[in-house]
């Protein structure tokens, strides 16, 4: 399991800490998925109300918290519109297990695979491709979630695949982001 262990540290968003005052430095850090996603669900545990998250329909989210927002922008690896079909089901299936996937090792040589008891199995290279583009999000344990760039790429995808006006496409992935991340499902 060492590649996907590398993969887990690779960042996959840019962090922008900053305040509204414009004479205040702002400060910049890369994270990984499991980082942006922990950072969301914490953000949406004090309050969840849809206003203090803002999305923009090229994948960046911002937190908003008073005068302070931290806008998590996407590697170009990240990007949402690179999702493909075959990503937005394994995406959709992990996100709609009642289970908790995890990552299990199958002695394959090919890495580990996503797994929950009988219904969901992904592959060993397409986890690989979900852990690399920052669509999955993992914790120590091995358990599996679909991360803040799943949930915007699989948004973003519902508002080009369903002919959403692109002026609606923000408010909609902002709604989603609130909707999955709220801290009352599976954690990671």
């Amino acid at each position: 399991m060492p590649a996907t262990t590398w993969l887990l540290a690779r960042p996959s968003y840019t962090r922008y800490a900053y305040a509204e005052d414009r004479n205040v430095p702002g400060e910049l850090t890369r994270v990984t998925a499991a980082q942006a996603t922990a950072e969301a669900r914490a953000h949406l545990a004090a309050d969840s109300r849809p206003r203090r998250v803002q999305a923009h329909p090229y994948g960046a989210v911002v937190l908003v918290d008073g005068d302070r927002r931290v806008r998590l922008d996407p590697c170009p690896d990240t990007m949402p519109k690179y999702l493909s079909e075959r990503q937005a089901a394994d995406l959709l299936a992990v996100a709609l297990t009642e289970g908790t996937p995890r990552l299990v090792d199958v002695g394959s040589g090919h890495g580990p695979e996503v797994q929950d008891g009988v219904l969901v199995r992904i592959p060993p290279a397409a986890t690989n491709r979900l852990v690399r583009h920052g669509y999955l999000a993992v914790d120590d344990g091995g358990r599996v979630a679909v991360s803040l760039a799943g949930v915007v790429a699989l948004e973003w995808r519902y508002c080009r695949t369903t002919q959403v006006p692109q002026g609606e496409w923000a408010d909609v992935i902002a709604e989603a982001v609130v909707d999955a991340l709220t801290p009352d499902g599976p954690q990671v």
